[in-house]
């Protein structure tokens, strides 16, 4: 199920983290609360929402709705929200930003990382995006180990299109089969 509620916030300006610094909702039982079906959410969750994003339940719960059933993806724009995203194995998510010039260079090292990474990336696209973002990761995190275990996290979880210049479509890979 995709996080409506990472969803709804971002339309907000707002996350998770923020929304637990201004209420009395741990991040914990929000983050648990972002993989439920929103009609399932409590009602403190609900009432502590409205009051930070300033609408009344009712239009929180509706708007939840009207994101759960649309195609709407969560568009992460930073290392740390497509982090975020990986950690928390997110069903789909975007990832948007100015990477093209990046994953067009990896594009023509695709063979190679292959090899390298010893597994098939697959077809259609998905597999030249997986490559930058294993490079990117690399390069953005400071501890070999931890860029390692997220390297081998991003493969074997998901499956990643190029869809434009700006965004790439990350799918985990069990939903395909």
């Amino acid at each position: 199920m995709k996080n409506v509620l990472d969803i709804y916030l971002k339309e907000n300006g707002t996350n998770r983290t923020q929304l637990a610094e201004k209420t009395n909702i741990s991040e914990k039982a929000l983050a648990k609360t972002s993989k439920r079906d929103p009609e399932d959410y409590s009602a403190d969750i609900v009432v502590a929402i409205s009051q930070e994003i300033g609408a009344t339940p009712g239009e929180i719960l509706d708007r939840m709705l009207v994101i759960r059933d649309s195609e709407m993806l969560y568009h992460a724009t930073n290392f740390e929200e497509f982090k975020q995203k990986v950690d928390e194995q997110e069903d789909e998510f975007i990832l948007e930003g100015d990477f093209y010039d990046f994953v067009k260079n990896i594009k023509a090292s695709t063979l190679s990382e292959r090899e390298t990474l010893g597994f098939n990336y697959g077809s259609n696209g998905w597999g030249d995006f997986a490559a930058f973002a294993l490079r990117r990761v690399k390069n953005s995190m400071s501890n070999e180990k931890e860029s390692k275990n997220l390297q081998q996290k991003i493969s074997k979880l998901y499956n990643i299109k190029i869809l434009n210049k700006k965004e790439s479509l990350f799918r985990l890979r069990q939903l395909d089969y």
